[in-house]
């Protein structure tokens, strides 16, 4: 079955609904910062109960790759801290492709 790729930007990153996973915007490294920040704001609605799991997990279809390859990596079963620490996790990254980019250019 063919899939219609989501339109706009990504429930949960808010940024591209085209990201894949590895290496996170690979096409474009300074996406990252954007990506960081949308994560960045989900995971403060989180922490301060503004959102649910249950209410992420339901626009799973409306998130692009990367993002639902954070979600499945919490699992079916996931607490709220499993979710946070998976954020937590891929927003450190996603910073640390930012710094790299930027030490790229400032090398070059």
């Amino acid at each position: 079955m063919l899939q219609k790729p989501i339109e706009g930007p990504c429930f949960l990153c808010g940024v591209s609904s085209a990201c894949w996973n590895e290496p996170a915007a690979a096409a474009d490294p300074a996406q990252a910062g954007r990506e960081s920040a949308g994560l960045a704001r989900r995971l403060d609605e989180l922490k301060s109960g503004r959102a649910s799991v249950e209410e992420l997990r339901a626009h799973l279809l409306q998130m692009c790759a990367m993002c639902q390859q954070v979600l499945m990596d919490a699992g079916c079963g996931a607490t709220r801290d499993d979710v946070l620490s998976r954020l937590e996790f891929r927003i450190a990254r996603l910073r640390d492709v930012a710094a790299a980019s930027a030490q790229g250019r400032t090398a070059s």
